[in-house]
């Protein structure tokens, strides 16, 4: 067997494992770092930034084969010195340069579909660095708890055990965060190792909304909310006082950045919360509501609680999701026999002819439920004495009850 035919076969068998497989990212923090680790990965991302920057200034140099490029020109004020790249593997610049591609034909894509496009430009700063292949470009140590990433020597991780041992480890990427350096490592675990048995055996439905963000079709209503901290205005009035082009403003701009990190962490702790919470259910149905487009009324509660991001994540990462399509009629539409009523932001409960009296956000979620199940209102009989077991108020306590952001109540 030929080289080529080996390797057109190993693809091939690749392909049908991924089959079996999630792909899961787990966060690994690099701890303990002397100066001179640290000096070592500054050091990095400053090359990283170099080399993009240089093949972005011209396009045609990703002709040339990236892997060998050792030496680049970049603008220092008004003049141009050459810098060596002593810390980026070959494979490390192939990669650098394949994202580039990859943004080029991107580009090139929504072009030819009509959208108005920029160009790439260079960057001030580069916070990823692309480790392609497990085994040469970077190694774990499970048993001392380390990391040794080429050309840059080995680090202390953080977080190792979060990932199973029948789990397939494939790329990484370095990632330059204002409170530390992280690996960002993509496994690949078996389907059902990933999903485990749900423990409520029943079917739930979602309805998003502003006061409350998740209202579900048992009558638990889970709202959870991160805003912008005090100490966050206070850095920003320091910065627009600050002297443009200072190190005082500097340092400043890094602890806004480090305390929009903390924020950021809050929002996707409340995401993974939620997220554990509602994996417990069989099947998960919610609908597919703009988001995006109630940022233009209620811009603050849907930014800082993240709820579009929550939405995005219930699509990838639950078994059997269901999607309702955005413009079926839920809130205003009646779940015991389908009349749509007029109501106004005002108007908490619905009250209709047919004598169904209910909340108004759960009615929406039960509406959900119902045409997510691909039931009329004459089959849906019985979806609305969802009683609120004990079992799932305790689990919904000892789930969210752990952030102090999460608040929980119930309808029934």
């Amino acid at each position: 067997m030929t080289k080529a035919e080996q390797i057109k076969l190993t693809l091939h068998n690749t392909k049908e494992r991924r089959k079996t497989q999630r792909p899961v990212v787990f966060q690994l923090k690099l701890q303990n770092l002397s100066k001179k680790k640290e000096n070592i990965l500054k050091r990095a991302f400053l090359e990283t930034k170099w080399f993009y920057n240089w093949l972005v200034s011209d396009t045609r140099r990703l002709e040339l084969p990236a892997n060998k490029i050792d030496r680049v020109e970049i603008k220092v004020g008004k003049n141009f010195e050459e810098r060596d790249l002593h810390l980026l593997g070959s494979q490390i610049k192939q990669e650098i340069a394949d994202r580039i591609k990859n943004n080029l034909r991107a580009l090139k894509k929504l072009k030819q579909n009509g959208h108005k496009i920029g160009m790439l430009k260079p960057k001030r700063f580069v916070n990823s660095i692309p480790l392609k292949q497990y085994g040469i470009t970077y190694k774990l140590d499970f048993n001392r708890n380390r990391t040794k990433i080429q050309k840059l020597g080995d680090f202390r991780i953080l977080g190792l055990h979060q990932i199973p041992e029948e789990a397939e480890i494939a790329n990484s990427v370095l990632v330059r965060k204002p409170n530390g350096y992280y690996l960002h490592v993509t496994c690949y675990v078996p389907k059902e190792k990933y999903y485990k048995k749900p423990l409520f055996n029943v079917p739930i439905g979602i309805d998003f909304g502003i006061s409350s963000k998740l209202t579900l079709s048992n009558g638990i209503k889970i709202n959870f909310e991160v805003k912008e901290t005090e100490r966050l205005k206070r850095l920003q009035k320091k910065f627009a006082k600050a002297k443009k082009g200072s190190k005082n403003r500097e340092r400043i701009k890094y602890l806004i950045r480090r305390e929009y990190q903390k924020i950021f962490n809050r929002r996707k702790d409340c995401q993974n919360k939620v997220l554990a919470f509602l994996k417990l259910y069989r099947v998960v149905v919610f609908q597919d509501d703009p988001v995006k487009g109630w940022a233009s009324l209620f811009g603050s509660q849907v930014h800082s609680s993240g709820i579009g991001g929550l939405k995005s994540r219930l699509m990838t990462s639950l078994e059997t999701p269901i999607l309702v399509e955005r413009f079926e009629s839920t809130t205003k539409e009646c779940f015991a026999c389908g009349k749509r009523h007029n109501l106004s932001l005002s108007d908490r409960i619905l009250r209709c002819d047919c004598g169904w009296i209910c909340n108004r956000d759960l009615n929406a979620s039960l509406v959900v439920l119902r045409k997510g199940l691909g039931l009329s209102p004459d089959q849906a009989v019985g979806l609305d004495r969802s009683e609120l077991k004990p079992l799932e108020k305790e689990t919904s306590a000892r789930i969210l009850g752990n952030n102090p952001y999460i608040h929980v109540s119930f309808l029934q």
